[in-house]
């Protein structure tokens, strides 16, 4: 059984009067232990209209971040790369999450280690995580 701690912090700032721009967002962090040994840290950021999720190791670096739009056709490629490798397990996990939850996702998995076996515990990692998000909305 996976070891996980919660955190959920809330966000809410006001710019300056003369923008009048309101940002509203739920951040939550996880940690979760993929085979024993691999310290996984999780970051979601609800802005409500698109979703970031960072997942990262103990390095804590941004060196991939990938983006997935919501299109009408299904065999359409949905992600686009902003930072990093075109085909990584990052742009995987965004296209399935665009896929399942029709809104724009951005998603950086940074980890040094990299296997299917892994991909399949984060996306499965990041549906647990995001069920309850998606439940509590109106």
């Amino acid at each position: 059984m996976n070891e996980q701690d919660e955190y959920l912090e809330n966000y809410s700032s006001t710019t300056p009067k003369e923008k009048e721009c309101k940002v509203n967002a739920e951040i939550y962090r996880y940690h979760k232990i993929y085979m024993s040994y691999l310290d996984l840290y999780f970051c979601v950021i609800d802005f409500n209209q698109t979703i970031f999720i960072s997942v990262s190791d103990e390095n804590n670096e941004l060196n991939d971040l990938q983006a997935s739009y919501p299109l009408k056709y299904e065999d359409a490629d949905n992600t686009v790369c902003l930072v990093g490798e075109p085909n990584s397990y990052g742009n995987d996990i965004a296209r399935l999450l665009g896929n399942k939850f029709k809104i724009p996702f951005y998603v950086s998995v940074n980890v040094d280690e990299s296997d299917e076996n892994l991909t399949n515990f984060i996306f499965s990692s990041c549906l647990d995580i995001l069920k309850p998000i998606f439940k509590n909305r109106c």
